[in-house]
């Protein structure tokens, strides 16, 4: 794995969550925020805040070499999707500016359990595929759907449009 393919997979997991948080954007706020659809899942507005704090966790972690202080974000401070498109752009140019940073040897240097570093940048991707998911088809059950969010169309211009 290259410092390269890292930063395509970060640029298209944003891709793939701004269509998720455009979406989010055109629900009533009741719809975003109201209780789940299904027994066990969360509100939409829940989902995202969540994955965003993983994201800025991750990050920390692995910046710092593993101490990150932050609390966890509460989805109460993000009563609408612009106030957490907002907070997701500012987390994302710091994503930005740290991956800027590395090279091929830093994503293939160890950092944790004898772990290379793109493992975790992996996951942290992979981890916001899996709640994009989710919500998108609790967005596509209430008229929104984000439309297709899979790479290969990010790698063709989202041609699903």
């Amino acid at each position: 794995m290259r410092a390269d393919d890292i930063r395509l997979l970060v640029d298209y997991s944003y891709a793939a969550t701004g269509r998720v948080l455009d979406a989010a954007a055109r629900l009533t706020p009741e719809q975003f925020t109201g209780p789940p659809l299904i027994r066990g899942a969360n509100s939409p507005r829940d989902i995202l805040v969540h994955v965003l704090d993983a994201e800025s966790s991750w990050r920390e972690r692995l910046r710092t070499g593993g101490q990150s202080d932050a609390p966890d974000l509460d989805p109460t401070d993000f009563p609408d999707p612009p106030a957490l498109s907002r907070a997701w752009s500012t987390d994302e140019g710091q994503m930005r500016a740290w991956l800027a940073t590395l090279d091929d040897d830093a994503v293939l240097a160890p950092v944790h359990r004898n772990r290379p570093l793109w493992q975790y940048l992996v996951h942290v991707v992979n981890h916001g595929t899996q709640h994009r998911a989710e919500t998108a088809m609790i967005l596509t059950h209430w008229g929104q759907s984000p439309g297709d969010l899979d790479l290969s169309f990010y790698l063709r211009g989202w041609s699903d449009d």
